[in-house]
């Protein structure tokens, strides 16, 4: 009996469901057998060949299905993706980040993804066009697997968020022509401000600065002057040290370059924003598609997991008949038995239709 996965969260489809998944066994009856036979410690030795956390929870969440025909069609699927790496071929799987909420949002008009989530769909896209070339490639050795692909995303989506954000989810100059220019205004906004402020420092009594450097205080631009010193310049203070010697200010010469740094800022972040927004309009109607890629790669690494355990074992596929039916092993070795290294000899076993108990 194979185990069908049990369904993901956060409303992600799986390309199995749409084709029809078994309902699984969940009485109790098969819950104390399940817990006696030690399935689930089964289930960590094949979820530990996945290539990722979300390829590994999918193989845990395998339960049991009576439905033979699906149980079938699963076993050829894995014995032909086992018999690739048999023959040290292989199929490609690789860890996603969970895009499941940020996907789950681009169903709202209106709402916006962050830096951050677009760096994941963006490796995703690539991610999933590796996954579903690899697929192709197998297709005539493999063509059960055939069925877990989506057609790659449009290269020139790929390229604009590859343009548009970098890995840590920072947005890049070449994002928009307004988000460089306002960088650029930002930079040299801070560059003059510091400047002036700098320049007054240095005015003061050489006793009067305290380590003589520019600093950042309640977000505005300050310089440390002594609390006793007579020629302090006016200015707003918006701090002191902790021993209250001294004062951070903001000159009273330097506000207005203080301001137009910030009003520089707050001109950037506009434009970051404009860019996040264009970049979510931009997805949003590829929602099905990233749905159906992000399952894609998690169903293959559902299935490599196992087909890679299978191989190590030198396990394959057993015939599968409806009960009542004669119970064969052929040369059954117990897996936990095999993951601690123990010298296991492999028996058979066989029971006819009357036979009930072992």
């Amino acid at each position: 009996m194979t185990v069908p996965e049990s369904p993901i969260a956060d409303g992600v489809p799986r390309l199995e469901q749409q084709a029809g998944t078994p309902s699984v066994l969940q009485d109790p009856l098969t819950a104390d057998a399940l817990d006696t036979i030690e399935f689930d410690a089964v289930l960590e030795l094949v979820a530990a060949r996945a290539a990722g956390p979300l390829g590994a929870e999918r193989v845990r969440t395998r339960r049991p299905t009576t439905d033979i025909g699906w149980i079938g069609r699963e076993l050829a699927r894995v014995e032909q993706a086992a018999e690739l790496f048999r023959r040290r071929d292989g199929l490609l799987a690789e860890p996603v980040d969970n895009v499941a909420p940020a996907l789950a949002r681009l169903r709202i008009d209106g709402s916006l993804l962050d830096g951050h989530e677009l760096a994941a769909v963006k490796r995703l896209i690539a991610t999933s066009r590796r996954v579903a070339d690899d697929l192709a490639r197998v297709k005539e050795q493999a063509p059960l697997t055939l069925v877990l692909r989506a057609e790659p995303l449009p290269r020139g989506l790929e390229r604009r968020l590859e343009q548009s954000v970098d890995d840590d989810g920072q947005l890049l100059d070449s994002a928009s022509p307004g988000l460089a220019a306002a960088r650029r205004e930002v930079h040299a906004a801070r560059a003059r401000l510091v400047k002036r402020l700098e320049s007054i420092l240095r005015s003061l009594d050489p006793a009067g600065g305290a380590d003589g450097a520019v600093t950042v205080r309640q977000g505005r631009y300050v310089i440390p002057v002594r609390r006793d010193l007579r020629s302090r310049p006016e200015g707003i203070v918006h701090d002191e040290s902790a021993s209250a010697g001294t004062l951070f200010i903001e000159p009273s010469a330097a506000v207005e370059l203080g301001n137009a740094f910030r009003e520089a800022q707050v001109a950037e972040e506009r434009e970051a924003l404009a860019v996040l927004r264009e970049l979510t309009i931009l997805l949003r109607p590829t929602r099905p598609e990233l749905l159906a890629a992000f399952e894609m790669c998690i169903a293959v690494d559902d299935l490599v997991a196992r087909a890679r355990w299978a191989a190590e074992l030198d396990a394959h596929a057993p015939d599968v008949a409806p009960a009542p039916a004669e119970l064969r092993i052929v040369r059954g070795r117990h897996p936990l038995l095999l993951a601690q290294g123990q010298a296991v000899v492999p028996f058979d076993l066989q029971m006819s239709t009357d036979e009930r108990t072992l």
